[in-house]
């Protein structure tokens, strides 16, 4: 899905949809009373939800190669469910992950991997790891967090 955005200072770009896998410490969304968020501090499901994303918390997911972060520290997406749900495991027999907007303006192609960045080349606002030499599913790195909002969560067994 894509769209035009304006805001004060930016030009028009895109916005698209993209899953974000983040560990959940708590049990939200399995079952009709498990509703409310939990206040603990590692939960990156409830943690996004209430606070939205935090660049000083990208690339804690916890699992083992969890932290590796192929375009540096950036807050993550994919158009695959499925590498979303490698970062949400959590234990559980339901996954949990969160469908987002990001607004992707205009995206800096990659094939190689640089974890040294901190922001997109200069002239562009997100990075786009293509499919092919290192990827085998594609990524959108945002450098900032005014750029992705969590717009569902979706729990599944």
């Amino acid at each position: 899905m894509e769209g035009n955005f304006t805001r004060r200072g930016v030009a028009p770009g895109n916005e698209r949809q993209g899953w974000h896998g983040t560990p959940r410490l708590c049990r939200i969304g399995e079952g009709p009373m498990r509703t409310g968020f939990c206040n603990a501090e590692n939960c990156g499901v409830c943690g996004i939800i209430c606070e939205s994303f935090s660049l000083d918390r990208s690339g804690t997911s916890g699992r083992p190669g969890g932290g590796f972060q192929r375009f540096g520290q950036g807050i993550y997406t994919s158009t695959a469910s499925s590498k979303s749900e490698f970062y949400a495991g959590d234990g559980s027999q339901y996954g949990a992950i969160l469908l987002t907007n990001i607004v992707v303006g205009n995206g800096y192609k990659m094939l190689v991997d640089d974890q040294s960045l901190t922001e997109p080349p200069p002239g562009y606002h997100s990075v786009l790891g293509e499919v092919g030499v290192r990827l085998n599913y594609d990524e959108t790195v945002v450098y900032d967090e005014d750029a992705i909002r969590p717009s569902w969560l979706v729990i599944f067994r």
